[in-house]
């Protein structure tokens, strides 16, 4: 299997979204708070930016759909701190 076009914009999308998830606590039931501060946030919105430009880049609706559903998160998360 091949890479995709443009994989170099897909990776730090796809890491740092997995690092969020994965050190915030986000996927913990019952859990109201971010656990790993405004840095853990500031990857999450680097990540969220790598993968609009990646879905930008490959014509992709529902990457970006999904990106832009993420970024509503973020700002959602950001204003409750």
């Amino acid at each position: 299997m091949a890479l995709p076009a443009y994989w170099w914009l897909l990776l730090p999308a796809v890491l740092g979204q997995c690092a969020f998830f994965l050190l915030s606590g986000a996927l913990r039931p019952g859990e109201k708070t971010l656990q790993g501060g405004p840095w853990l946030l500031t990857v999450l919105a680097a990540s969220l930016l790598s993968g609009l430009a990646y879905g930008a880049v490959q014509s992709d609706p529902v990457f970006i759909a999904a990106q832009c559903f993420l970024a509503a998160t973020v700002f959602r998360i950001w204003r409750k701190q």
